[in-house]
This record gives structure tokens, C-alpha cells and sequence, in this order.
């Protein structure tokens, strides 16, 4: 029989909006529960743990047809009201565990009371984390043993946890039945579980207690990158990032591919690299977040496909050649401690899903922190770095592919190139009459003007954001050609630009503004460098467009911790992407950590991980017939054919940037040392 009206109340909860009716004196915490919004209750509703607050708002609400008062809830017994003011928490809040609707109500419920809690995972795009982690905490009351029961404690921690929590058919870890005994006794038969994916319990403390992370980390050919995490709140607690040690073995993946097939302990030797790395990064975020990296019970760890198998270690050989196989492309579920990663014992890790060939489980992360397949515009996705990864894609079809542009863009390969640290050249401007720099370095806000001595603004060399900018803007100053050479002329006795033989050089810094004293200079070796990476890039994208059958796209999200301070208009400039409206490009940071971290933060994540790891479509630019064509027609700046309507007035005129056919001709075809599918 259903109830009257008389029997039923309405309750309306913002912020979410939600409103319906529920029987009279039906618990709270149920009630918000039936009418779809979770709130946090880590004891079930013991009121021990307080986290279903909720505030009374008072008065009549004709929008939601109601009034609400305090006293439309059961009065406050001793125990609740006790942890109110223990706790000292402001007048108005309830426990909803602890009280019945009596009448109709407004409740407001503070973020922090929110089982799904919604973090910004980037200001520039608004995308929001729904925070549903893998590994929960549950606190549970254990019945204790008598003489007149053999059943074990584990049994009876089943039982509890099965009538409590709906939580049946664990497993435990070892580690966490080891503890389980002393916890049961320390808690007076109350505990905290964790649990993860409801399947396994993975540690057991005495009493109510909180605190478990996560770490997310995103293994880059030459960064890496982690992400500590509370994986109650959504909140990034603290990121440390370093080298990636492998470097050593090889700047570039084919490198390292090389390394193992030289080397037959060269797989373990990359492998031991990178996990010591990994357990240095999380024990210095745990310090920086004032956790212990016991307290670490999950990660979700991404990289390209070489990265992923060393990780792993797994031997990369097959990934030197065609057919570019994968010792596997499905995600894994392993032990962090398996990896050799020292987190907690029981701590759990979670390897995102590879595509195919050299496409990884990072180009699935930016997918899935980007959501190309969520668009209605056509976006062009472009992680820089060693190995560049690209998207192109809408809700249509999403293709990818992998383009080897080397190490340039990060300061490598380059005369005075180094990391971005502080000190080094981050911006240049080019005067085009008088050919004279002004340059920005890294912690000093005011540009250094040509001949200035700043205070605080010594160069120490130019990193990858530095380089593009010099080379996009002498070529826009006609000290450079579209083929990349030094003009045999330029302002009258500009000491700039030098001959050294048959080669050109630029002085961006000279002696005074620098920390050696020795001039910060752009050469030849430099520009050419920087024209073989980005070709290498843009012909990876052309190949998408021509599969997708597009001559041009609608956005551009340049990715990657680089990609951040790459400047749209220089990157156009050079070719290093095509031609697009400037507003419609922008920088997202660190995608790949970024979806490494929704999917430590969400399980549903991990789920649309594999679905877009599956139908992705994934172009092999290593065996691409066109591929040397549109690399060769990508070296010129900022190409030798594509058009770029949106730069109208910012290039120079054809004419004075057209080679004579003679020197097109002649151009010698440079490629990458090894193509990357």
C-alpha cells in the first residue's frame, strides 16, 4: 500500500538541485540517498566519522513549493550532539546519519560532505572529476569472538563488512590479514577497511581513521611526472616530477630499443632506472603532503609504449620494427609491490591501456582527460615531447598516431639548450629593421632589452619554448629564409648574425648577459634541428587529416608539460601545426597526468579508457607511403605548400619568402633517424 500524502515529505538538496518526497521519518542520510545524491559516510552511519553534515535552511522556498525549519527534523540525541560540539561546527548542521525528516526541508550540502566531490581538473576547460575512486575506506563494527564461536576473525570481519556495507565475496590481502587480529583489539572491535574495487581488502586499521592516496603518474621519455592524491577528495596534495633516468640509455626511444638489443641486461637496467625514479617522486610528494607512502594504496601509472614496457619489464624489442608489436595492449591490473614500487604492501597499481605500434597508454590519457570524442569540432590533440603524440578526432571517429620529432623541443640537440629552469631563455622577440633581441628568462618577469644588464636576469642557456620563439621569430625578421638558411645580408654591420665557414649563427645573448660570459647563440645545427622535429610533427598530423579526409580542423589543444608555454602564434609560425583560428589553439598542460590522475580519481574512467583504446583508429606513420613526402614538404618554415590564412599579415610576403627553385631543388631531404608508427 502506498503512502498518503500526509506520510510523505519533500526534501529539495542543492546544490545538486534534486527534489523529491519520502516517507515521514525516514533517515536522512537514506533519504538524500534515494533521491540521488551520495553523501560521504565512512562509518555507515555510526555518526562517527562525520561527514554527512548538512545544513537546515529556514523559511518558505515557493520555488521548490516548501518550508523548511529545523525542527522538520528529529531533535539531536546526546552522541550527535556531543560530536557537534567537540568539533565546534557552526550552528544549523546536522548529521544526516543521525536524524529523521519530520517535515519538508531545504538542505544545503557543503562540498565537503559530498561522496562524489567535483575538482577542477583544469581551469581552462571547466572539466570536472567525479571522484569514485578504486580503493574506498569503510568503517565497520566487528562482533567479538566468544568460546562458544570457532568462527575466525576474518570470517567475522566478512559478516560485519557483508551486513553493514553490502560488501560481499572479498578477498584479503596478506598484509592486511596480518593486521587484522591487533586492529580488532586496539579498536575495541571496531575498524576502518580499505577496500579496493569492493573486491579486495588491502588494509585494515583499528578505530575510525582516514587517509588513502593514490598516486598518478605519467612516464614520459624524458620527464616523469606524479601526481599524489587524496582519494576521498579529489585534491592533488602534492606533484614532483623529475628527469626520466633512461636518458642515459638513449635520448630518444629507438635509442633505448637499441640499448636492450646491445645489452641482454638492458631491460632490467631501464626498469630498475625507472622505478627507483618512481619510488623517489612518491616518498618526496608524501613528505611534501605531510603523508606516509604507506598510506599509498592505489596508482595509475601511463606512458608510450616503450615507456609502458620497461615499466613493465618487459623487453621493447619488438617495438624496433614492423610489425611494432605489443606484449600486450589491455589494461593491467598488478601488485604495486610486484613492480617493485615501495608504497603500502597491499597498495594496488593500474596501467592504462596502449593502442597500437608506439601509440601508449598516454595518448589514451589525453583522450580521456581531453574527450576529443565528446566534440562536435574537429580537434587536433598535440602532445610534444621526444616522441609526439597525436589525436585528431570528434565524436564521429577519433584517429591517433605517433611522430618521432626527437629531442630538440626540450633543449636537447641544441648548442646552448637545457631544461626549463631558472635562467634560461623562455622568450625572444626579434626586432625585424634592426635584427636586435629581447629575450625573458625564467624567473624574471621583465624582458631583457639588447645590451641590458638585469639584476636577477642572467641567461643560462635557451630551453625547447625559447628555442621555437628565437626561430620562429628570426625567420619573421628575414634573418632566416623559409628553408631555415642565414641571409647573406642583413642591417647594416648587424654584429648578430656571424659567419662561421659556409654556416650562420645569431647572437641572442652576448657575453655580459649570460652566466658563462660566452654568448647564448642560434645556429644552423640549431634551426635544422628544430625543422626535422617539427616536419617529423606535421607530418604525423597531415597523415591523420588525410585519413580523416579534412583540410583543416577546428581547435587545436597543444598537450604535454612543454606544450603549456609553447606560444600558438610562433608554433604556427614555424609549421610546427597547421593553420587554424589562434583564438581556437590552446595549452592544457600535462593531459597524459592528467588522465592518469581521472582515472586513479574514477573507476568508471578506467572502463572508458579501454573502450577508447579500442576504437580508436590508429595510423602507422612508420609505414605510411606519404610519409616522406609530406615530411620533406614540412621542413620549409612554416611549410612549402599548406596554406595559412590565419597568419595573413604576419608572414612575410611570398615573394620574399619563396626559395629559388634551384635551391628547392637542391634541398638535402633530412628525415628523422627512425620513423615511429
Amino acid at each position: 500500500m502506498s503512502p498518503s500524502d500526509n506520510d510523505l515529505v519533500t526534501i529539495a538538496l542543492m546544490p545538486s538541485g534534486r527534489r523529491g518526497q519520502v516517507p515521514r521519518g525516514t533517515n536522512l542520510l537514506e533519504a538524500a540517498r534515494r533521491l540521488g545524491v551520495e553523501l560521504e559516510s565512512i562509518c555507515a552511519g555510526r555518526q562517527t566519522c562525520g561527514k554527512c553534515q548538512v545544513v537546515v535552511e529556514t523559511g518558505h522556498f515557493p520555488k521548490h513549493g516548501l518550508t523548511s525549519a529545523a525542527d522538520h527534523l528529529t531533535p539531536m540525541d546526546g552522541r550527535e550532539a556531543k560530536y557537534l560540539l567537540d568539533h565546534q561546527l557552526a550552528a544549523g548542521r546536522r548529521l544526516a546519519c543521525a536524524c529523521e525528516a519530520t517535515g519538508d526541508l531545504l538542505l544545503l550540502v557543503p562540498e565537503e560532505s559530498q561522496a562524489r566531490k567535483q575538482i577542477i581538473a583544469k581551469a581552462a576547460t571547466d572539466r570536472a572529476i567525479d571522484v569514485q575512486p578504486a580503493v574506498r575506506q569503510v568503517y565497520v563494527e566487528v562482533a567479538p569472538a566468544t568460546l562458544d564461536s570457532h568462527v575466525g576473525d576474518w570470517e567475522r570481519l566478512q559478516a560485519a563488512l557483508a551486513e553493514q556495507h553490502g560488501l560481499r565475496d572479498l578477498t584479503i590481502d596478506l598484509s592486511a590479514l596480518a593486521a587484522l587480529q591487533p586492529a580488532l583489539a586496539q579498536g575495541r572491535h571496531a575498524v576502518t577497511v580499505a577496500v579496493w574495487h569492493d573486491r579486495a581488502v588491502l588494509r585494515v586499521q583499528p578505530g575510525y581513521s582516514e587517509g588513502a592516496y593514490g598516486l598518478a603518474a605519467d612516464i614520459g621519455s624524458t620527464t616523469i611526472v606524479v601526481h599524489l592524491c587524496d582519494l576521498r577528495t579529489g585534491a592533488v596534495l602534492a606533484t614532483e616530477a623529475s628527469m626520466n633516468p633512461q636518458v642515459r640509455f638513449g635520448e630518444d626511444l629507438m635509442s633505448r630499443v637499441s640499448y636492450v638489443m646491445m645489452h641482454p641486461d638492458g631491460t632490467e637496467k631501464m626498469h630498475r632506472a625507472v622505478i627507483t625514479t618512481l619510488n623517489d617522486l612518491a616518498r618526496k610528494a608524501a613528505q611534501a603532503a605531510g603523508v606516509k607512502t604507506d598510506d599509498v594504496l592505489d596508482a595509475v601509472l601511463v606512458g608510450n609504449p616503450v615507456m609502458h614496457h620497461l615499466l613493465l619489464g618487459l623487453s621493447p624489442v619488438e617495438l624496433g620494427g614492423a610489425p611494432f608489436a605489443l606484449a600486450l595492449n589491455s589494461a593491467l591490473d598488478l601488485k604495486a609491490a610486484e613492480l617493485g614500487l615501495r608504497l603500502n604492501p597491499a597498495a594496488r597499481a593500474h596501467v592504462l591501456p596502449c593502442i597500437a605500434g608506439h601509440v601508449g597508454a598516454d595518448n589514451v590519457a589525453v583522450q580521456l582527460a581531453e574527450a576529443p570524442h565528446q566534440q562536435d569540432d574537429l580537434m587536433l590533440i598535440v602532445d610534444v615531447g621526444t616522441n609526439a603524440e597525436i589525436v585528431l578526432g570528434n565524436r564521429q571517429q577519433v584517429f591517433c598516431c605517433s611522430s618521432p620529432t626527437g629531442p630538440a623541443f626540450e633543449g636537447a640537440q641544441i648548442t646552448h639548450g637545457q631544461r626549463a629552469a631558472p635562467g634560461a631563455i623562455e622568450r625572444v622577440r626579434v626586432d625585424p629593421v634592426t635584427w636586435e633581441p629581447r629575450f625573458k628568462v625564467i624567473g624574471h618577469e621583465a624582458w631583457v632589452e639588447a645590451g641590458q644588464v638585469a639584476a636577477g636576469a642572467v641567461a643560462t642557456g635557451i630551453c625547447g619554448s625559447g628555442i621555437i620563439e628565437a626561430i620562429a621569430e628570426l625567420y619573421l625578421a628575414g634573418v632566416i629564409d623559409r628553408d631555415g638558411r642565414f641571409a647573406e645580408s642583413g642591417p647594416e654591420r648587424s654584429p648578430r648574425v656571424r659567419r662561421r665557414g659556409r654556416t650562420g649563427e645569431y647572437v641572442l645573448a652576448d657575453g655580459s648577459q649570460t652566466s658563462s660570459g660566452q654568448p647564448i647563440v642560434v645556429t644552423q645545427s640549431d634551426v635544422r634541428a628544430i625543422q626535422l622535429g617539427k616536419a617529423a610533427l606535421y607530418a604525423g598530423v597531415k597523415l591523420l587529416m588525410q585519413e580523416r579526409g579534412v583540410e583543416r580542423v577546428d581547435r587545436i589543444v597543444l598537450a604535454g608539460a612543454f606544450g603549456s608555454y609553447i606560444d600558438p602564434k610562433h608554433a604556427m609560425v614555424l609549421g610546427l601545426i597547421p593553420d587554424c583560428d589562434l583564438e581556437k589553439v590552446v595549452a592544457v598542460g600535462n593531459a597524459a597526468g592528467d588522465g592518469a590522475r581521472l582515472a586513479l580519481l574514477n573507476r568508471e574512467a578506467r572502463r572508458e579508457a579501454a573502450r577508447l583504446a579500442q576504437q580508436a583508429v590508429h595510423v602507422q606513420t612508420a609505414v605510411a607511403a606519404n610519409f616522406q613526402a609530406e615530411f620533406v614538404s614540412a621542413i620549409a618554415l612554416p611549410h612549402a605548400a599548406d596554406a595559412f590564412p590565419h597568419l595573413a599579415g604576419i608572414l612575410p610576403e611570398p615573394a620574399a619568402r619563396s626559395a629559388p627553385a634551384s635551391r628547392r631543388s637542391q634541398r638535402r631531404r633530412q628525415t628523422p633517424d627512425t620513423a615511429t608508427g
